[in-house]
């Protein structure tokens, strides 16, 4: 028996069984939410060493493409490529090796050596602060009593880390776990440098099959942006604060401030957030300063408001350049927002993803201005404000007066008033030279 089939009904079937399949995967999500968040912690975890690596990658893919552009112009003709690839990405591997065990060797000692003479002698720190305090505040018993207050929470928070230094052996196993992601992603990341353009073209291969060719330009175009948008801001934010923290570093040293190693460090490391790092960076900064010296603390905050001017309107530009092009007050939302949901990585990353969705658009919407014949530069919509938004003119009707005054002539009176019309002289274009064609044809 042959059983016929009706695609109307059976579309329908379809799209109920994609909606109830839909709904229990809702429901499921919100009564064993914590059961799927530690699925997706396993499933991070299994896949930490290759987004490591891809990190990596993504970090000394700069230098390998100057290296091979060096590689290049050194022996113009290049008649191994392979072997190309592979002296760069060892050079590049190198020298980023060479640059991570470089600062952890000069900066780690002393910091952890500055930090542990904190702890060691903060009970004296206090009392110099304290001190000061009160010679200052003198007049001022009720302000006196707050900061002294302040600086004695501030002496048992930081007491409790002294256990955690002495017992440094009990965080050995997360040490060992970023070591052993840090070196699986490394060699992650040389397989996908050595292969990069195997890997794009797979991609790429892939969303053809997938997709129809404008959805997958349309994909490519916006990896290509967020490409360029990251990898500008993140290594050039990098470069920048590694330049920030050795100019403070050095500047310090002359100065003569005390735990120069460990500010450095802080505003090194805050400099990498964008807007409010500086301030970040300084408050702890001016913190440990006023608990040595507090003499010294105007100097400090002095310094490093120079520092940023420095930053911000010198060097920062020429590393970064326009490489986010995101406003002011989208910087502020973006960290914000950033901040709020993941932290550092989010006030990191936050700036570059606004970024992005910003560039992105911007097109979209100039895109509908263009196709709608409107401008697309934001001060025409400035200067003509009241205009876009003041009420079209309502059409009145005309009185029936006005009908029957007018006149509509007959199909006759039309026909005969085009034959009376004079015939058009022929054209000549002599006069505009030979030029006009092809204007007229671009």
């Amino acid at each position: 028996m042959k059983l016929y089939t009706n695609k109307k009904y059976n579309t329908v079937a379809l799209y109920a069984i994609i909606v109830i399949a839909v709904n229990v995967v809702i429901v499921t999500a919100i009564f064993k939410f914590n059961a799927i968040l530690n699925i997706l912690g396993k499933l991070v975890d299994v896949m930490m060493p290759i987004i490591w690596g891809l990190g990596l990658a993504f970090l000394i893919n700069p230098m390998m493409v100057a290296t091979e552009r060096l590689y290049q112009k050194l022996f113009k003709v290049v008649k191994r490529p392979k072997l190309m690839r592979a002296v760069s990405v060892a050079i590049s591997c190198t020298v980023f090796l060479g640059i991570i065990v470089g600062i952890i060797s000069i900066v780690v000692p002393e910091f952890v050596n500055n930090f542990n003479n904190i702890v060691e002698n903060f009970s004296k720190l206090v009392e110099n602060a304290e001190k000061w305090l009160t010679r200052i505040f003198r007049n001022y018993p009720k302000i006196q009593k707050f900061f002294n207050d302040q600086i004695t929470n501030f002496g048992s928070d930081l007491n409790r880390l002294q256990p955690m230094l002495e017992n440094i052996a009990n965080g050995a196993a997360d040490f060992f776990s970023v070591l052993y992601n840090f070196v699986l992603g490394f060699l992650v990341s040389i397989y996908l440098l050595l292969g990069k353009e195997t890997h794009i073209a797979q991609a790429k291969k892939l969303l053809f099959a997938k997709f129809s060719k404008g959805t997958a330009d349309r994909i490519l175009r916006f990896g290509n942006d967020a490409n360029l948008v990251f990898s500008g801001f993140i290594i050039g934010k990098i470069i920048d604060s590694l330049i920030i923290g050795i100019i403070c570093f050095v500047g310090l040293t002359i100065i003569g401030m005390p735990y120069n190693v460990l500010i450095a460090v802080i505003v090194g490391v805050t400099n990498v957030i964008p807007f409010f790092g500086p301030l970040i960076g300084a408050i702890p900064s001016a913190l440990l300063i006023f608990l040595e010296d507090p003499k010294m603390v105007i100097w400090l905050l002095l310094f490093i408001l120079l520092l940023q001017q420095f930053d911000g309107n010198v060097l920062g530009p020429k590393i970064l350049g326009g490489s986010t092009g995101l406003p002011a007050i989208w910087v502020m939302i973006a960290l914000f927002i950033g901040g709020g949901l993941f932290g550092f990585i989010g006030m990191l990353l936050g700036v570059p993803t606004f970024a992005l969705i910003y560039k992105l658009t911007r097109e979209h919407v100039n895109e509908k201005l263009k196709k709608k014949k409107m401008p697309t530069d934001t001060q025409y919509y400035i200067d003509n404000a009241a205009k876009l938004t003041e009420p079209r003119a309502r059409r009145t009707p005309l009185t029936p007066e006005e009908l029957d005054n007018i006149i509509i002539p007959s199909c006759d009176e039309v026909n005969e008033a085009a034959d009376d019309e004079p015939e058009a002289a022929p054209y000549d274009d002599s006069e505009y030279g030979d030029n006009y064609d092809d204007e007229d044809e671009e």
